[in-house]
Formats: structure tokens, sequence, C-alpha cells
């Protein structure tokens, strides 16, 4: 192996040809048919054969002849129409699907499924949700647009609306077939993302059913540790929000199980590995979006699937989708957060600005430290304590045996990379080649010396002495800068001239941001070039915002208004779009026009429903232009509306501890309320192991109050891990949390041997590192604590 290992090569990208990226500066392998027996197995020899292409055609057949004669009780009337839909096969038997219509309109839950053998000769089942025939009159009585303003109750902040589709609503559990809206209603509660499809019924206004596309699983990944993650319905690691996003095997199938609950939090696990890369991707959308107002990877709104379990000490992106490998030491899956941001840094490169890459080795060395900008990024808006925020690249995977592979802040730390840049940058390695824009994001970022425990940076030339401007700015400087990138291959004289540029596009009214970039680009040797950017501010651009009245009372289900004034404080105009935050439950909150000039002034219009809470509340009216966001507050008191259910929250603080047998521990469980009143809540445990006790001080708090919570075990509790649930139950709601309490093993902290016996729970030192023993096992040569963490858990 070559110890000048890279991560992340970069796709490049032609007009005609692509080549693929990987991790290292070697061609990936590709994994060999799993044998068994001495045999290759294939999808044929797991005692199912696939439909042929007449099978599927003698299917499609049967199903039509099935269907209209009606086998089954499929409630069908004189005026359904079907259509096959889609045609599936799983193991030997082939599933086709059909709509169903009621004199044109859509019948939602009256689909048909008709399943048949392998060769589509015999019929196996023909099922529908619909139980009765339909008899109903087609014409609504509910306009479209009340019926989506009805929807859009169910969503606390609503991002869209779909257009309403007529239906007919044929869910037996809904009761009779009734005339309905569909309608989608995209946004998020107060914790999650939420596509919410609501179907209203078409003759009284009122909701029938609905149900939400988002599905929050929850994974145990390596690198991040415990995560929500976002799947969709089936329980498939597919993302239903964030377009494209997906992760499974290399077959390019998405992961699908029984339940949601992913990964067993171990290196070698190939589900684990899609909860970390899965993660980290829906991490680096969300910050793209959150820190620099970017849709998706492309900025059209597109992600792109993830495959773990490739057979190579490597990662890579190739042009429609990332892939990831393991360490040399094949006990670790490559896929800690910034690989992953590293691989889709890529995407991003890839479809910025002209869109496709260069091929010179200086475009390399740019697009390789574009990827590394982007891991950096991720890991700093993720700011996961499992893997916390830096500027080392792959610190996490270990790849070669040999820490990090790149250093942003001194990339000549590892194999003497360079810091700087110099005539042979466009002939140095592409991963190597990295290092000089590297270095300028670090000092961009950071400076010289941030303090804080990050590490000083080097400077090439220029003033000794630089200050950043943090991290986020640096990102949107660098991302904008992108979108001005050309066809072909970009080089580093470009990439200071378009960052230059970038800065003050992004910050028209400063020139700090405008001159750490100049700075930095200097301190790595990328000289100025001819008609450079330069920056001056005079009389920059100002606005304020203003409501006027500061105030109103409304009685629930109605509605009151106010006017939102834009004034020019200096500078020239500027257009203001208009949003408001801090609106009460089932109130929503509308401007017209939504968008203003300074000078100009909004109608501001606050609706509210009968089950608006009554009370007081604080209504940010915000104000966004190309100078920067601005604020106003508005004070709304709804009377006559409901209260809300009462109900709580649990909280434990810390969440874990490790004692040795005999020992305890302290924490504090902490309530708050949530909605409604305070109410009692009684506190209780389980799950605690064996000699172990738990007790509460008090033993019942009012919602808002703490306790202390009190674990003592026995000489005799046995060594391992457990999971304590504690609870808390009130009057009108009750609920847990979760402890995860560590008893050490019996035998203390020991250096790790060779041939020696381990039993779960014991605990060993090794190289200065302590680690405890998940599974009894004998210690053979080449299975020390950090090669093997099936057997072995960091401490």
């Amino acid at each position: 192996m070559n110890p000048k290992v890279k991560l992340g090569a970069v796709a490049m990208l032609a007009v005609a040809a692509m080549t693929t990226t990987s991790i290292v500066s070697a061609t990936s392998a590709t994994a060999a048919p799993a044998k068994t027996g001495g045999r290759t197995i294939t999808a044929d020899a797991l005692g199912f054969t696939r439909p042929s292409p007449e099978g599927q055609k003698r299917a499609v057949a049967l199903a039509d002849k099935a269907i209209a004669a009606q086998d089954g009780n499929i409630a069908k009337s004189e005026d359904d129409v079907f259509a096959l839909d889609k045609a599936t096969a799983v193991g030997g038997a082939q599933y086709l699907t059909y709509n169903r219509t009621y004199r044109g309109v859509p019948v939602y839950g009256g689909d048909v499924i008709v399943a048949t053998d392998g060769a589509g000769l015999k019929v196996a089942s023909l099922e529908t949700t619909q139980k009765a025939e339909l008899s109903l009159d087609t014409k609504p009585s509910v306009s479209a647009s009340k019926a989506a303003s009805k929807a859009r109750t169910l969503v606390a902040k609503v991002d869209s609306v779909s257009t309403p589709k007529l239906v007919v609503h044929a869910l037996a559990e809904s009761g009779a077939p009734r005339l309905a809206w569909e309608v989608v209603v995209s946004g998020s509660s107060k914790t999650a993302p939420s596509v919410q499809h609501v179907y209203v019924d078409a003759l009284n206004g009122s909701i029938l059913s609905n149900w939400d596309a988002v599905r929050m699983g929850t994974g145990q990944g390596f690198y991040n540790g415990n995560v929500t993650i976002t799947t969709s319905s089936g329980y498939t690691m597919r993302d239903g929000t964030r377009s494209g996003l997906a992760c499974g095997g290399q077959n390019g199938s998405a992961y699908t199980k029984s339940t949601d609950s992913w990964g067993n939090g171990q290196g070698t696990n190939l589900e684990t590995a899609c909860v970390d890369a899965y993660y980290a991707a829906q991490k680096e959308w969300d910050m793209l979006k959150d820190w620099f107002n970017y849709n998706g990877f492309n900025g059209r709104g597109t992600g792109y699937p993830a495959r773990v379990g490739l057979n190579d000490v490597n990662a890579f992106w190739n042009g429609s989708y990332t892939n990831f490998g393991h360490n040399q030491a094949n006990n670790q899956q490559a896929t800690p957060m910034d690989v992953v941001g590293h691989e889709y840094g890529h995407a991003i490169y890839q479809f910025a600005g002209s869109g496709g890459g260069g091929s010179s080795n200086e475009d390399g060395g740019l697009n390789e430290s574009t990827g590394d900008i982007f891991g950096a990024l991720l890991e700093h808006y993720a700011n996961n304590p499992n893997d916390p925020p830096d500027y080392q690249v792959g610190e996490e995977v270990n790849l070669v045996g040999q820490g990090p592979i790149r250093y942003m802040y001194n990339p000549s730390q590892h194999s003497g990379d360079p810091n700087c840049y110099s005539s042979s940058i466009p002939n140095t390695e592409v991963h190597a080649a990295a290092g000089p824009q590297n270095h300028w994001f670090y000092l961009v970022a950071e400076g010289t010396n941030p303090g804080g425990g990050k590490p000083t940076s080097p400077v090439c030339s220029g003033p000794s002495s630089l200050t950043g401007i943090g991290i986020q700015k640096a990102g949107q400087i660098y991302l904008a800068s992108l979108q001005l990138r050309g066809a072909g291959n970009r080089t580093h004289a470009q990439a200071r001239s378009q960052t230059l540029t970038a800065a003050k596009q992004q910050f028209p009214n400063s020139c700090t941001e405008f001159n750490a970039v100049k700075a930095a680009w200097t301190a790595v040797n990328v000289p100025a070039g001819s008609n450079e950017a330069t920056c001056t501010i005079s009389n920059p651009n100002d606005y304020s915002i203003a409501v006027n009245p500061t105030a109103g009372t409304v009685q629930a289900g109605s509605s009151v208004t106010a006017t939102v004034n834009a004034s020019l404080v200096s500078g020239n105009a500027q257009s203001v779009s208009l949003t408001a935050t801090g609106a009460p439950s089932g109130a929503t909150v509308s401007f017209s026009p939504a968008s203003i000039n300074t000078g100009q002034s909004s109608t501001v219009t606050i609706n509210t429903t009968a089950n608006t809470p009554s009370g007081t509340y604080t209504i940010n009216i915000n104000g966004s232009a190309a100078s920067g966001s601005r604020s106003t507050a508005y004070k709304l008191t709804v009377t006559g509306g409901g209260q809300g259910q009462d109900d709580f929250s649990v909280s434990v603080n810390p969440s874990s501890a490790t004692v040795a047998p005999g020992g305890s521990t302290n924490a504090t469980l902490a309530t708050a309320v949530t909605s409604g009143n305070a109410q009692s809540v009684s506190l209780s445990a389980s799950g605690a192991p064996a000699g172990a006790t738990v007790s509460f001080s008090p033993a019942s708090v009012t919602a808002g109050q703490s306790s202390t919570v009190s674990i003592a075990t026995s000489s005799s509790t046995p060594a391992g891990t457990y999971t304590i649930t504690l609870t808390g139950a009130g009057t009108s709601a009750t609920h847990g949390t979760s402890f995860t309490l560590t008893v050490s093993g019996g035998q203390g902290t020991t250096t790790w041997q060779e041939w020696k016996q381990y039993s779960a729970g014991d605990t060993v030192s090794y190289n200065g590192v302590n680690y405890r023993c998940l599974q009894g096992h004998t210690s053979l040569p080449g299975w020390e604590p950090p090669n093997v963490p099936a057997l072995w858990q960091r401490l």
C-alpha cells in the first residue's frame, strides 16, 4: 500500500466522459461475488426464478381478466375504471397494482393489487382496501381554497401547499366513501420535517384522514452515535423530504427493514455505515439550506444516494452517487462525517456554476480541497459530540493506520504536502495539490492564531498575523464563488478572483470579509491578478422596519391587521422580503404584499382559529434584504381560545454513567411544561440490572420542577451496559427518557495481554487508552482493542 493514500479523489468530468473519483489515488477494486461451499451465490440460487418477459406479459393479461371478472370482492361498480400503475417482482411472485377512478375521479383507497406466480399463470390473490361499491355525487360543495386552508392547520410551519386534487375517499376505516380534496402540506413540526397528505371532506370541510410521508427513524452509528434520521414509509432508508437522498448496499437499492431502528454501532456493520453516511448527508443538505440558502447538492433541490460496502480502502463520488469502502484494517467503514461531506462536496463542485469539471491536476486539487472544505463545514454545522468539529481530514477512520490524511491548517504536516502555491502545483498529484486552498480556507475562517484550543497556522508570505471571519462566512463566500465558476479547468488565480468577487456580493456593506479573503490568498502565495476587485464602502445601504400598531387583541377564530413600514436609513432603496415567526398554534401570519421596497408598506394579517390558545404572544416580523436582516415585535393577545392539552416533557442530565460494582451515581431528571398547565408527575424507573436500585428525591414533582435520580449498584451487580427507562406519569400524559448505566468488570483496569481470557465488562489499558470488553473471548495476536471494535469499546 502506497503510504501517501489520499481521500476522495475528484470526479474529473468532461463533456463526453466521466472519471470516477476515489478516496485513494489508485483504481478501486471490484468486490467478487459472495461464495459459499465452493459455488457462487446468485439470486436464482436462492430458491426462486426471476419472472421472464413472457411471464410478465402473462401476469398483466391474467390480472386484467381477474379484475374484469371481479375475482374476489373488489367492490367494483359500473362507473369504475382500472388502469395498471406498476408491476414489481419479489422472490418468485409478481405484484401488479391498478389505480381506480370513479366517474373520472381518482379513488383513494380503491387500488387493487393482483398477485400472480412468477410465470404469470395463476392468480395468488386479489386485494383492495375498499369494501363498499361507490355510489355518490362527484360535485364538491367546499371550494379547493377552503380545503387547502383547512389542511394547513395540521402543520406548524408550512413551506408549501399543493393544488388540491378531487378524489373519492374510500378507506374502509374512515366510514362510508366520501368525496374529498387531497392536499399535500409540506413543512415542519416543532421537532421534525413533515409532509402531510390531508383529505378534506368536499361536502362539509372536515378532515377525513391524513398521513405523514416523513418517518423519523433512529439509528446507532459507529461515528455519530445514536442519531435521528429521516426515512420513508415502509421503513426504507430513503428520504422523502430531501429529493434523491438514500442509502443502501452495492446493488444501489436502499436498505429496508421491518422497524425504523437502524444499525448496531459496530464499525464493520454495513447498516451502521449507512446510518453514519445517511445522517451526514442529511445534515449536509440542511447545512446548505440553513447556512447558505442553497437548495440541495446541485442548487436545484436534488440529492444523490450513498452506497456502502465497497470492497476497497476508498470512498468516491462518481457523478451520480457516493460510494464508501473501509479502512486498511477493515474494522471500520469509511463513513465518518468529514469523509461523507467530502464526497458530497464533489457533487456540489460538479453542479455549481457552468457545471462539470476540469481535467488538470490544478483543477483536481481545487476540487479535492472543495471536498475537504465541505467536510469541515459539515462537522462544524452538525457539531456532533461524537465527532467534534476540526480541520483534519479522515481523523476518525484512520484510513491507513497513520491518522488524518490531510491537515487544512498546516498541509505539510502530512507527508510534506504543500502549504503554499507555486508553479509546481499544476503538476502536483491532486490530493496533495489541495493543500494551498485548504490552507487558505483555514486562514479565512480562523486566522493564524484563533485560540480556543484551535491550532495555529503559518503563512507563506505577507503579514504574519491574520484574523478569521468564522467558518460560516468563509463557507458562504466559497460556495458563492463556485457559482461563478465557468466550464473547464479552474486555477488558483481564478479561485482568488472569484472568491473576492463573491465576498463583495455576499457582504456588500462591509470590507472585512473581502480583506480577509484577500489577505489569506496572499498568505498562501496566490498573487493578485490584473484588474482585481477592490473594496470601498461609502454611505452603505441600510433600512429599518416598524409595525403600527405594535400590539393587538383578537377573539380566537378572528383576525387582526397592522401596517409594516420599511424605511430607508442610508444609501439606496432595496427590496425587503417579509416573514414572521412566533405565531401561536392555529394562527397564521400573511403579508400583502410579501415583498416591498424601502419607503413602502405592507399589511400584515394574523388569522386565528377557534382552537388558538388564549394568551399573549410575541410575533417577530422580519425583513430580509441585500444589506441584512431587520426585525420588529408585535404583541398579540388572544382571548376566548382553548387552553391546549396539559402536557410536559422529561429529560435527564447526564444521560449516562459508568460505575464499578457496589458504586453509585446521581443525575438530574428535569420536567418542563410543553402545553397547557402544570400537573403532578410521579416518577419511576425500570430496566435496572440485578442488585441495582433506582430512587428519586422527590419521587413526585410538579411539571417544571426537577428531581435527583440516585442509582446504586451492589457488589453482585453483573458487569455490562444497561438502559434504564425513567418514566414520568402525569394526569394527562406519560413520558419517559433513557439513562445508560455501565457497570465495569470486576477485574479492574489492567494492561491488555495476548492469549488471555476476557469477560464482558472487563476493562483494560492499551497504549494509554482504556477499553471495555463487549463479549467474552480469548485475546489473539493482532486482536489489540483498537483493531477489533466488535470486542472492545473505547472509554
